[in-house]
This record gives structure tokens, C-alpha cells and sequence, in this order.
């Protein structure tokens, strides 16, 4: 009786769910130059992802002297094992962010994970009372913060919707919260409490889609910039107590964002979520 040829031992047997390697995660983060954006990037890097960066200045670390040693962000990415690239735009630029997620699409061709942090204040730490705000300083604001965030997710959106549980996350501040102690730098804290508001509303347009949305809400956090300004003025934040009597780290603000951000989250969604050591 003919017998068929074995199968060489060295051919593997390929199974529909072993035939391609899964990909890594793909997030996108706004303002990743430095401080907090940065140490976003470097952490979802280290953790696995392909990053990909935005920022109007990529040599922004240059700013503040507390930042200033490190390497450019797309230096520090690409020490890590992935595919990682970094974009100069500017989230205030509709025409800039289309350009980018162009860029992305061509690469990448979807997202799981948008971060939108761009954005901060200007002006004196202890004025911008809101009986007597810069209407120029509130829209200027207004513009880095909510219209930012809203131009970028409304640019990386056809990304993020090809993927499954794809995910996006604001950054409001505890002064989008509640008002400061001195009630100064009423413009910021204007502009972060309408972030939030728009991620809760986000959240809800979104859902069905099967996008998440949340919002964080950190308090003093020492980045380099917020080192440098509190530099300037101690006094300004002379009244600020937290249960853990300690000032936050990027430290403690990363691991929850990469939470935020993974499948193990996957049922939260509409939260503004405050990290502040219990203000």
C-alpha cells in the first residue's frame, strides 16, 4: 500500500493564531518632549510599546536646567527595544496634526492609545485672580488646553477607531478641580475644568465605539518645569499640604497611566481620576 511522504521534521505546523507574532501597543502622546509627557513615552517604551511623540519644540528637555542633561526624547525612545519616532507639530495646528497622524498611518496604520498632554499655563503663579484674569493669558489657556486636546483627538480618531479597545487619556490638573488656596492662576484651572468636562462628555460619545476615555487629574508634581517655577516664587506654593507630606514624582504618576491605558482597565472609562498624594 503507498505510504505519503512524512512531513519533514522541521516544518512547522502553523495554527491560525500562531501564523503572525502579535504586535507591540501603539500609543501616541502629545507634549512628549519633556517633563511628565516624557516620562510617559519612556515608560510605555520600557514596558513594550511603539511610542510615538508630539511636541512643538522635540528639544524642549533644553528649557529647564533640571531636565537639561537628558538625551532628546527620540534618543531616549530608540534606546529602547521597539519602533518609536517623534514629530515636531503643534497641538493648537489642525493642519500639523492631520500631517502627523498621515505620517502614522503610513507607518503604523492604527493606534491603540492616545495620550493628549500638551497644553500648561503662562503667566504669574500668583495672578489671574478670576475677577481680574488676562483675557489674552485665558485664551491663551484655553487654546494649548482644551482646543489642543480637542484638535488631536479629533485628528488621531480614525486611528484609534480601526483597533480594538483602543484608549485615550486627558490630563486636567487638581486645579481643574477645585480652586487654589490663593485663588490665583484662575485662567489654568479654568481651562483644565473644561478638559475634564469634554473627556466625561468624550467618554460618553465614544463608547459605543469601544474607545475608553478617561481623564487625570494631578496635583504638584515635580517635573522640572514646575521645580523651576515654584523656584520662582516659593510663596506660591507655601500652603500646599497632602496626606503623604511629600511633593508627587513622574514616579508615581506613570504606572498609573500605563493602567490607564491597558486592557486590564477595560471597563473603566469617563473618570477624572486625581493623583495627589491626598490633597
Amino acid at each position: 500500500m503507498p505510504r505519503s511522504n512524512p512531513r519533514p521534521s522541521s516544518a512547522p505546523i502553523l495554527t491560525p493564531e500562531a501564523e503572525l507574532p502579535a504586535r507591540p501597543r501603539r500609543a501616541l502622546i502629545t507634549g512628549g518632549a519633556r517633563g511628565l509627557g516624557r516620562a510617559f513615552a519612556l515608560d510605555l517604551a520600557r514596558a513594550g510599546w511603539d511610542v510615538a511623540v508630539i511636541d512643538r519644540d522635540l528639544a524642549g528637555h533644553l528649557e529647564f536646567p533640571e531636565e537639561a542633561a537628558s538625551a532628546p526624547i527620540l534618543d531616549a525612545l530608540q534606546a529602547q527595544p521597539g519602533t518609536h519616532l517623534a514629530y515636531p507639530a503643534d497641538v493648537t495646528d489642525p493642519r500639523s496634526l492631520y500631517e502627523v497622524m498621515a505620517e502614522l498611518t503610513t507607518q503604523w496604520g492604527t493606534l491603540d492609545a492616545l495620550v493628549c498632554n500638551a497644553g500648561g499655563g503662562s503667566g504669574e503663579l500668583l495672578g489671574n485672580r478670576a475677577s481680574t484674569m488676562s483675557l489674552a493669558e485665558l485664551r491663551d489657556a484655553l487654546e494649548r488646553n482644551l482646543v489642543g486636546t480637542v484638535a488631536t483627538v479629533q485628528a488621531a480618531l480614525p486611528l484609534l477607531s480601526i483597533g480594538d479597545d483602543a484608549a485615550i487619556l486627558t490630563m486636567s490638573s487638581l486645579n481643574g478641580l477645585e480652586p487654589t488656596a490663593t485663588g490665583s492662576y484662575a485662567h489654568y484651572g479654568v481651562a483644565k475644568a473644561a478638559v475634564a468636562h469634554y473627556s466625561r462628555y468624550l467618554a460618553r460619545d465614544l463608547g459605543p465605539q469601544g474607545i475608553r476615555v478617561n481623564c487625570l487629574a494631578p496635583g504638584p508634581i515635580a517635573t522640572g518645569r514646575l521645580v523651576h517655577r515654584m523656584a520662582e516664587n516659593p510663596t506660591a506654593n507655601a500652603s500646599v499640604r497632602n496626606a503623604l507630606g511629600r511633593i508627587g514624582t513622574v514616579e508615581d504618576v506613570v504606572p498609573l497611566v500605563r493602567f490607564l491605558l491597558s486592557p486590564e482597565a477595560g471597563y473603566l472609562t469617563g473618570q477624572v481620576i486625581r493623583i495627589d498624594g491626598g490633597l
